[in-house]
């Protein structure tokens, strides 16, 4: 008898910290380094998810020695953008008591980015852009509907009007609210 109420327990808690750790299907509004965006966060598994934004931010331009990013009246984009984040901890973050809201956690992730326009006021122009970057970062909750979230990787940016690419260092946060 004893054996089955331990037993018991056992699987009793495990659900408990398994309902606990369940990534949540959220929509939220941000803004930060890649520009103002709308999205929703849609749990794929217990440990996988996508976040998948529309907005609007700066173009990148590439050039000889390297590319930039540039956010002004001159410059800008709607873009899509779409990232798959793999969480790495969030079972020791609810041991050791942290929030599990808005989705925080440590992750790894690939995301892709798409701008739909560049523009014609640099001289050589900037064509449309496709970004593709593998992140290290970490998605915190800032109250009950704040997020904040960094990140830091590797990025390779295609210039798909002008065919050029170029590897370059990835770093960004972004501060959201989440419905």
């Amino acid at each position: 008898m004893r054996k089955t109420l331990i037993v018991a327990g056992m699987i009793f808690l495990s659900q408990i910290i398994s309902a606990q750790t369940k990534l949540e299907n959220t929509y939220k509004v941000e803004v930060g380094l890649q520009g103002i965006s709308v999205g929703t966060e849609i749990p794929i598994s217990d440990k996988f998810l996508a976040d998948v934004n529309l907005g609007w931010g700066g173009i990148t331009d590439f050039w000889s020695n390297g590319i930039s990013y540039e956010w002004s009246n001159n410059s800008n984009s709607i873009f899509a953008r779409a990232q798959v984040r793999y969480y790495l901890n969030r079972e020791r973050r609810s041991e050791k008591g942290h929030s599990l809201k808005n989705n925080s956690g440590t992750f790894l992730a690939f995301q892709s980015k798409f701008l739909f326009s560049g523009t014609e006021y640099y001289s050589p122009q900037v064509g449309k852009s496709w970004l593709n970057e593998i992140q290290f970062g970490q998605q915190l909750p800032l109250g009950n509907h704040f997020i904040f979230r960094y990140y830091a990787g590797v990025g390779n940016a295609s210039d798909l009007d002008y065919n050029q690419n170029k590897v370059y260092p990835a770093l960004g946060f972004a501060l959201g609210f989440a419905f």
